[in-house]
């Protein structure tokens, strides 16, 4: 099952390791770069999973703050740390699972759905609502005022991205590697023209994807 999953880091290379892992699942990956940010994502998408990045400089009172927040208790926890870091990571006893950096994509893949599993389904929403569009996120399925919307997969996961930031700016280069991957080398056009088909079929009544001038894209945050 799809599930959210919020990811503290500003090294690319993990970040690249935890979407690759995370995408063969199906999973829905958003990362920030602080502990403040962190947290407000918290309270805004409500993940079922939260990997914290040790390495990126996070010491334990950074850690057991964040951890100690009420909006956080009920998110299954998993940090991502080299050996000379265990220190670090022994003072903070509400993490739930670690995994030994540099990550091996497949351990990580293991832990991430063992402790969903543990948590049950109940964290986070499986079908997300805007207006008249409804995005299915389990059985992958769109529709607006109940019609079904025929997406192909890259529309589909473009969409889905966005929608589950509402509000948030995006980039083109950030779509590029959020839906696409780290590894695609094709033009940030490929953005617009996906964009492009995804107005012309589900902004028939209502818009959706707002364009950022200078920037690029967002989902809007009207409920």
């Amino acid at each position: 099952m799809m599930r959210r999953v919020l990811l503290l880091s500003d090294r690319p290379a993990q970040i690249q390791s935890v979407d690759r892992a995370l995408r063969l699942d199906g999973h829905v990956l958003r990362t920030e770069a602080s502990a403040e940010r962190c947290l407000t994502a918290v309270h805004e998408w409500r993940p079922a999973l939260l990997l914290l990045d040790v390495g990126m400089g996070l010491s334990s009172s950074v850690l057991s703050s964040l951890l100690a927040e009420p909006a956080i208790c009920d998110v299954a926890v998993v940090a991502m740390t080299e050996p000379r870091e265990f220190a670090v990571l022994s003072a903070v006893p509400s993490v739930s699972d670690f995994v030994v950096a540099p990550v091996d994509e497949d351990e990580l893949r293991l832990r991430v759905a063992r402790l969903l599993a543990l948590n049950g389904d109940a964290d986070g929403p499986e079908v997300l609502r805007c207006g008249g569009l409804e995005i299915d996120i389990e059985r992958y399925k769109v529709t607006v005022q109940g019609d079904v919307v025929d997406l192909t997969y890259k529309e589909y996961e473009l969409l889905r991205f966005l929608a589950s930031n509402p509000g948030k700016p995006f980039t083109r280069e950030a779509l590029l590697n959020q839906v696409w991957g780290y590894d695609y080398y094709g033009g940030s056009r490929t953005v617009d023209v996906h964009v492009r088909r995804i107005r012309a079929k589900i902004e028939r009544y209502e818009s959706f994807v707002e364009t950022v001038r200078n920037v690029g894209y967002r989902f809007t945050d009207a409920k």
